[in-house]
C-alpha cells in the first residue's frame, strides 16, 4: 500500500489514482471517497478575476476529450 499523504486517528489521505488504489482495498473498507475531477472548463476563454482579465486555461488535464468521451471518463 502506498503510504498516506497525510493521516490522523480515524483519518487517512492519499494522493493516488483511485481506480488503481481502491481495487488494492478490501471490500467495506472505505467511508468516504472524496474526488476533484476535471470540470473540462480549459478552451481558450477568459475570465475575471479580482478586477483582472485571467485565462481560464488550467492544462491540457482540463481540456475536454469531447461529449462522448468526457461522459465516459465520467461514468
Amino acid at each position: 500500500m502506498t503510504k498516506p499523504y497525510f493521516s490522523k486517528p480515524n483519518f487517512k489521505l492519499y494522493h493516488a489514482n483511485c481506480i488503481d488504489y481502491l481495487a488494492k482495498l478490501p471490500e467495506n473498507y472505505v467511508d468516504m471517497i472524496f474526488a476533484d475531477p476535471p470540470y473540462l472548463l480549459s478552451n481558450g476563454g477568459f475570465t475575471v478575476h479580482a478586477g483582472k482579465m485571467v485565462s481560464v486555461n488550467k492544462g491540457e488535464w482540463d481540456v475536454s476529450n469531447g461529449l462522448k468521451k468526457d461522459f465516459e471518463f465520467n461514468l
